[in-house]
């Protein structure tokens, strides 16, 4: 069917909520996106060179504690965020539809969960446990080695999946003009 005969048969109160919904969550993140760049233009900035005290060949910028303060924020904010859903999902269970306007939304949820939780358990029992040295201070405690490495490669992963998955999609009406 096509997408135009979809919105077309939409009710019209349906497709204002649409409408409103899409633009609450554009102003999110477009609101989400100016605080960063100003937080972190600010961070480098503001007394970025600032010399540490115990020694002078390294930094020490004015605003790391805003900066750290942020990201702490933005993480409490994402965590209860995904709650919220997760919670809200798990209370419409059944009455969730397999198919929106042609696209498997359930699978697609199943596949992104799946592909997370895999890439952190592999990433953690692949991790490198060997100490380090940051600072002049020796890290050698071999668990968080192992989570501190398992969420970098778990973000390159899900990054490279992300990149795949939107380049397969751009590629989707080439795809369909050669089928026909």
């Amino acid at each position: 069917m096509d997408v135009e005969l979809l919105r077309k048969m939409r009710k019209p109160e349906e497709s204002k909520k649409k409408a409103d919904e899409e633009r609450i969550s554009q102003r999110i993140l477009y609101v989400l996106i100016s605080i960063s760049a100003v937080v972190f233009l600010a961070f480098y900035l503001i007394g970025f060179s600032e010399p540490f005290a115990a020694d002078s060949t390294f930094n020490s910028p004015l605003l790391t504690d805003v900066l750290i303060g942020f990201m702490w924020l933005l993480l409490m904010v994402a965590i209860s965020t995904a709650l919220v859903a997760i919670i809200r999902s798990i209370r419409m269970g059944g009455k969730g539809e397999r198919l929106i306007n042609g696209i498997p939304v359930r699978r697609i949820g199943y596949v992104v969960s799946g592909i997370t939780i895999i890439s952190l358990i592999l990433t953690f029992l692949l991790g490198s446990s060997e100490g380090m040295t940051v600072n002049g201070q020796s890290f050698t405690d071999a668990f968080w080695l192992r989570v501190s490495d398992m969420f970098v490669s778990s973000s390159l992963i899900l990054l490279a999946v992300a990149v795949g998955a939107v380049v397969f999609g751009a590629t989707r009406y080439y795809r369909k003009e050669r089928k026909q």
